[in-house]
């Protein structure tokens, strides 16, 4: 219907009925009819169109809008839209946004005034099932149409004006009938009616309204308007310069002829096309003050009112400053300028080759009214949705964790409203949130006034999760190994963001050992710590074998056990020592050493050490007349006691000195010796008289032949002690910042790395765009940056490089290309590094590094034909102050202890790829103590024999346990 609604005029209630007929038909045409649920619709009048909002939840794979009318149902698709007058497109946030021109096809319009649209939203499932939800708008006039109205929309612009009929003199009524000849006039023939298209350069071109229509132009006329509405990129529109801006414009004039006059009407309209610039703080764009295409006569041009709003609605001044929003206007150009985050607009969050990029969008709405010499007002209104471009943001991650609260408290922030936390990866184990919570974590989500989101985790020591780690000094080091895995909405992008966080917090307590000394034995009484797995319990060097896991135990080593040390022997006393070690499991250094020594007096005593010394005390009989004991020797003659009394005499030898004679029995060696005592003759040479005894003592020591001696010990409970009151204590051991300090460095918890693919090995140009296709044939070239150093001294290690199928650091399975800073070689692959010249670089060299991996084709490992990611995991030191930074790599043998003190570095984690691996013509672009033998390999022995007239004296080693 092209001119006006008359027959509407005539009987609105039969036209009603109708629509409602065709409505009931039109639903049961598209499928099940549903009631909208409450807040997924919003819809309002605005001034010159409808406006509706629905929420992107509720919105499905696919859906449609039908317009209904009295001739039926009339689906809308892209190119009909805009010739019909319907915008509809997805805003920021995600929600779907549908507008309708108070002028569109199939809307009931009475007398310009009010105006009345039905129309369909149709939900498409996966299965293609439709879901219909009706509606029905009314809508009055906001304020009256001016004469001339232009309205740019985002995809079309439309022009209305006034239609000016003549006044028919009172004479002519009589003659004419006025009141049956308008309707008619208003319902002329298509045929009548022609348009003249003007553009620069090319003759004036008419063609009639069928042939427009036809070309996807929709002109019309209403009661009291003539309008004409423009996809953009018509074959007959223009792109004009105009103040230096890019203008798409259509100039046309309508005219027809009636009976008794030809009525022209301009039909002109432009709009900008330009895209708005951002100079890193403000988003700005600008339109021309005068469009000249649609202004005759620039001299006569006179501004009216320019108004700025946002999605369709105008703001008033104190809103514009409120929210930083600046419009200007000067000469030639209108320009707004928007704070970059300003409210109003909206942050967008993308990822790209997993870097987090945001960008700041707002759709912007300007009204110009002005006047020129041949239209007293004109309208000109634009819809122009503007965003910055993508930044690289980096997200921060804050360690806030206070020791005393004996849990990891971990910030990864900020993050726009379009970014959720889907799962987490901690200490390589993968969790949903729930299964997170479940196991003692816990996730806050914290909400900033900008908008912004942070996600709090926190995580206490003693959870499973955290890998805790002894280092020394009673120091424990608890580390979180978290890959946080965020989604950003509505399109599902996955991004991921490893971190890692270090706490060293001095809160070991070793376990107290309390000793003393008995008759017979030395008793050493422990109490566990809260570390005891790490620990082992030692005599010596010689470990028991068992840990510490009960409330107490007490150990009791006899005299003379394996595990004694004597300091001194002497006609005095024995001075013997015993030395309990806990020593670490891991790396068998010995963090404390508990002593005990007692004295134990000497009468008689005979000790065979281990190393094949020989001690022994000789008490003298007393038969009278009495032995002097400074007279005794050994065999050897000149073996002479150290030490003597009136009744005692001490000698230490060697197993091979003194005449010390030596022979097997069975299964051991023994060595024998005597105490003699010469006697005084008289006369010498002839044994008539003696005032002296006779006086001989066997010394003999046997030694287990082929012998391995162990030492073993049993263990009884304790009953525990009673709850202790006291509170413990503990602080984190932390280095301190001093920037007027020399050498210090501030610590840091997260590096700054940025991992690149070059094309080729001079590492001049990188891949924007992934996956990328990699032949097996040619070399893949990494190259690993770290940005933001907090010092040019510092130096970066690759410690491991590695390649995983998926892009989760920990995924199965894996190939590694780089250990502890050695290159790996595979059945498939191999690698290498290149040096970084610093002739080709405008940073420092010693920020990057660069590895090449030459992939071949393997039947033991087809995999890396597949997409493959990387991943390297860094480390950043100070050549100044650790000499490891010049080594490339450390030897095999030495690499655990590398491994150990490389996490005291500041450490940190990247990614790249995926990289698309494919055949070359397919590339799209401690045991039980060993003694050391004596001297001539003899073994050595713990068992001590004495033979002192005739009588045995058995010394054994024994360790036993003492309740």
């Amino acid at each position: 219907m092209l001119f006006g609604h008359s027959a509407w005029l005539r009987d609105k209630m039969a036209v009603t009925l109708v629509l409602q007929i065709a409505l009931l038909c039109a639903t049961f045409l598209v499928g099940v009819t549903a009631d909208a649920p409450p807040g997924t619709f919003v819809t309002e009048c605005r001034d010159r169109y409808f406006w509706m909002l629905i929420k992107r939840s509720f919105i499905q794979d696919r859906y449609r809008f039908d317009i209904i009318d009295d001739k039926g149902v009339h689906p809308l698709n892209g190119r009909y839209a805009a010739s019909c007058g319907f915008t509809s497109v997805f805003n920021i946030p995600g929600d779907l946004i549908f507008r309708a021109s108070f002028l569109a096809c199939h809307v009931l319009n009475q007398k310009d005034t009010r105006f009345h649209l039905q129309f369909l939203f149709v939900n498409i499932d996966q299965f293609g099932r439709e879901t219909s939800y009706p509606f029905s708008m009314t809508c009055n006039l906001g304020s009256d149409w001016k004469p001339r109205e232009i309205v740019c929309e985002e995809n079309y612009m439309e022009v209305s004006v006034r239609k000016n009929v003549p006044v028919i003199a009172q004479e002519g009524l009589g003659t004419e009938d006025w009141q049956g000849a308008l309707p008619i006039a208003q319902q002329a023939a298509m045929m009548v009616w022609q348009v003249v298209i003007h553009k620069s350069g090319q003759p004036a071109k008419s063609m009639n309204i069928s042939t427009m229509q036809a070309l996807g132009y929709m002109v019309n006329s209403t009661s009291s308007r003539v309008y004409l509405r423009s996809p953009f990129g018509m074959p007959e529109s223009e792109v004009l310069l105009v103040a230096g801006i890019q203008v798409e414009a259509i100039r046309a004039t309508v005219f027809y002829k009636q009976r008794w006059m030809l009525l022209l009407v301009d039909t002109s309209a432009a709009c900008t096309k330009n895209n708005a610039t951002f100079d890193g703080t403000r988003l700005i764009w600008e339109m021309p003050r005068i469009f000249t295409p649609l202004v005759l006569h620039v001299a006569q041009f006179q501004d009216k009112q320019i108004t700025m709003g946002v999605e369709g609605i105008l703001l008033n001044a104190p809103t514009l400053q409120t929210r930083g929003y600046n419009l200007s206007v000067n000469n030639t150009i209108v320009k707004i300028s928007i704070p970059y985050g300003a409210e109003g607009g909206y942050l967008k969050s993308r990822v790209i080759n997993n870097q987090y990029n945001q960008l700041y969008a707002i759709d912007l709405f300007l009204e110009h009214q002005w006047a020129d010499d041949l239209w007293e007002v004109t309208q000109h209104r634009s819809f122009k949705p503007v965003n910055t471009p993508l930044i690289p943001e980096t997200p921060y991650v804050i360690n806030n964790t206070v020791p005393s609260e004996k849990g990891f408290t971990v910030t990864l922030g900020n993050f726009k409203p379009d970014v959720e936390l889907k799962k987490l990866t901690i200490n390589r184990v993968p969790l949903t949130l729930p299964e997170a919570q479940n196991r003692g974590v816990e996730i806050i989500k914290v909400q900033h006034p900008n908008g912004t989101n942070d996600f709090v985790l926190k995580v206490p020591f003693n959870n499973p999760l955290v890998s805790v780690e002894y280092i020394g000094g009673l120091i424990r080091r608890y580390t979180l190994n978290i890959n946080y895995t965020l989604n950003i909405v509505p399109q599902n992008d996955p991004y991921f963001h490893p971190a890692t966080i270090v706490c060293d917090v001095k809160d070991v307590s070793l376990p107290d050992v309390k000793s003393f000394c008995t008759e017979t034995s030395i008793v050493f009484e422990v109490t566990p710590g809260n570390m005891d797995s790490n620990w082992e319990l030692c005599i010596g060097n010689r470990s028991l074998p068992y840990t510490i896991t009960e409330p107490k135990i007490t150990i009791e080593l006899p005299l003379f056990s394996i595990g004694y040390i004597y300091e001194d022997i002497s006609l005095r006393g024995l001075t013997v020592r015993v030395e309990l070690n806990m020593r670490n499991i891991k790396n068998l250094q010995v963090e404390k050493q508990f002593v005990q020594r007692c004295p134990i007096p000497t009468r008689k005593l005979l000790v065979c050490m281990p190393n094949g010394v020989i001690t022994v005390v000789a008490v003298t009989m007393e038969p009278i007349p009495v032995v002097e004991p400074s007279k005794t020797t050994l065999l050897d003659r000149t073996c002479k006691p150290k030490e003597f009394d009136s009744t005692r005499a001490l000698f230490t030898f060697s197993v091979n000195t003194c005449g010390t004679t030596s022979k097997i029995v069975n299964n051991y060696l023994v060595y024998e010796n005597e105490v003699v005592y010469t006697r005084a003759l008289f006369p010498p040479n002839a044994p008539v008289i003696t005032r002296d005894s006779e006086y001989r003592l066997t010394i003999r020591c046997r030694y287990p032949l082929n012998d391995t001696l162990t030492l073993a010990a049993e263990r009884k409970a304790v009953p525990a002690p009673a709850p202790y009151s006291g509170n413990g204590h503990g602080y984190l051991h932390l280095r301190s910042y001093d920037p007027m300090a020399k050498g210090n460095k501030r610590p840091r918890d997260v590096m700054n790395l940025k991992a690149r693919i070059a094309r080729d090995i001079n590492y001049s140009q990188f891949y924007s765009t992934f996956p990328v296709s990699q032949s097996l044939l040619e070399p893949l070239f990494l190259q690993v940056e770290l940005l933001h150093p907090y010092s040019l001294a510092d130096h970066l290690i690759l410690q491991d490089c590695w390649a995983t199928l998926t892009p989760e650091l920990d995924a199965s399975p894996q190939w590694d290309l780089v250990t502890d800073s050695c290159l790996v070689t595979g059945d498939s692959y191999r690698t290498q590094f290149h040096p970084v010249l610093a002739s080709t670089l405008t940073g420092t060299s010693s920020h990057l590094k660069r590895l090449e991996v030459q992939v071949q084709r393997s039947n033991k490992d087809p995999a890396f034909w597949r997409q493959v990611y990387f991943h390297c995991m860094a480390v950043v030191c100070d050549p100044n102050l650790e000499d490891t930074c010049n080594k490339t790599c450390v030897p095999g043998d030495r690499r655990s202890a590398r491994s150990v003190d490389r996490f005291r570095k500041t450490h940190g984690y990247v990614s790249a790829g995926p990289v698309q691996m494919k055949p070359e013509g397919q590339v799209a672009d401690i045991e039980a103590a060993d003694y050391s033998p004596l001297p001539h390999s003899i073994p050595l022995v713990g068992v001590a024999a004495v033979f002192v007239s005739g009588l045995l004296l058995l010394v054994a080693v024994v360790l036993s346990v003492k309740s």
